[in-house]
C-alpha cells in the first residue's frame, strides 16, 4: 500500500490546479440498475523503470485518473484510469485516494504496484449527450456508477458495505471566537484549488473541505465536520506543510486552521462506512 507521504504527494500532484469538490464523500451507492461504458478496455500495465531516490524522499507511484474525482466537467465521451485496482475502487465508490484501509478483506493483488492496469473507455453519445445537461457533481457521479458496473464486469467485483462502531477521527469544531469565515456570493462556483502550501477554495461547506483530498485521511484518521456550519464560504488558507521546519512564518496545518479559519481540529470518534471485498478476480481478456 501506499505510505502517507506518497499519498500525499500524489493528491497534491492531482489537484494542483481548481477543481470541483464532489458534493459528499460517502461511499457511492447504487440507487437502481447501474449504467455500462458502450466500449472498454482492461489490460495490464507496467511502469517504466523509476530513477533511484534519495533515502527518505518520495516516489510518487504513477497513476492516471481522466476525470478525476475533482474534475470542473466531463468534457469528453472518453475515460481513462492508470493504476492499481484499489485506487479504480476509490474512486468508483467516491472514497479519497489514502482510502486503502476503508477497503477490506481484498487480496493483496489489489493494492499491489505490480498489478496495475490501464482502463480505457467510452460513454455512449446518448448518455453522453444526456450528461452534458448535469451539473459536474452529477457528471462525476454516473462516471462512478459505470465504473462500478465496469469493476463488476471485467473484475468480477462484488462487495458489501458495513459499519464499523466508534473508529478514532480528527473532527472540526468551531474555536474559541467564532468561525473567520467569509460567506460565498450567490451563484458563486463550488471550486478549490491546492498547492504545496496554499488552499483557495470558493463557494465551500466546511463539510466539503473537511472531506477534501488536502487531508482526508491523515494517517489512519479521517477528519469528519461537526461544526454544524451549513452555509458555503470563501477563504484562503496557508500552512507550513513540513511540520519540521520552523525557518518560516507559517503555522502548521492545524494551527493555520485555528488562526485563520476560526475553527479547531480535535480528537474525536465516529462511525464508519466501509467496503467488504466477498469476490474480486484479475480482468477477464478484452
Amino acid at each position: 500500500m501506499m505510505n502517507r507521504k506518497t499519498c500525499l504527494d500524489v493528491m497534491l500532484a492531482l489537484i494542483g490546479v481548481a477543481c470541483t469538490v464532489p458534493m459528499n464523500g460517502q461511499i457511492l451507492h447504487a440507487s437502481g440498475p447501474l449504467p455500462s461504458f458502450e466500449v472498454e478496455t482492461v489490460k495490464p500495465w507496467k511502469a517504466a523503470p523509476r530513477p533511484m531516490t534519495a533515502p527518505g524522499s518520495a516516489s510518487v507511484v504513477p497513476i492516471m485518473i481522466d476525470p478525476g474525482q475533482h474534475a470542473q466537467r466531463q468534457e469528453t465521451d472518453r475515460v481513462y484510469f492508470t493504476g492499481q485496482v484499489g485506487l479504480l475502487i476509490m474512486k468508483a465508490y467516491n472514497l479519497p485516494i489514502g482510502s486503502e484501509r476503508r477497503i477490506l478483506k481484498g487480496p493483496q493483488w489489489v493494492e499491489s504496484e505490480n498489478d496495475r492496469y490501464a482502463v480505457e473507455a467510452k460513454i455512449d453519445a446518448s448518455r453522453f449527450a444526456e450528461m452534458q445537461t448535469m451539473t459536474p457533481e452529477q457528471q462525476q457521479e454516473q462516471v462512478a456508477l459505470m465504473e462500478q458496473s465496469l469493476l463488476a464486469e471485467r473484475f468480477n467485483l462484488k462487495v458489501h458495505f458495513e459499519i464499523r462502531g466508534e473508529t478514532p477521527v480528527y473532527a472540526l469544531i468551531i474555536a474559541k471566537g467564532g468561525p473567520k469565515l467569509t460567506p460565498s456570493k450567490d451563484k458563486e462556483t463550488t471550486s478549490l484549488s491546492a498547492r504545496k502550501d496554499e488552499m483557495i477554495a470558493e463557494a465551500v461547506t466546511v463539510d466539503q473541505f473537511a472531506r477534501s483530498p488536502l487531508w482526508t485521511p491523515i494517517g489512519d484518521r479521517y477528519v469528519v465536520d461537526q461544526t454544524g456550519l451549513t452555509g458555503t464560504y470563501d477563504f484562503t488558507l496557508k500552512w507550513r506543510s513540513d511540520p519540521l521546519d520552523e525557518s518560516g512564518d507559517l503555522p502548521d496545518l492545524f494551527n493555520a486552521i485555528r488562526e485563520q479559519l476560526g475553527l479547531k481540529v480535535i480528537d474525536s470518534k465516529a462511525p464508519l462506512e466501509v467496503i467488504v471485498i466477498d469476490h474480486i478476480e484479475r480482468p477477464s481478456k478484452n
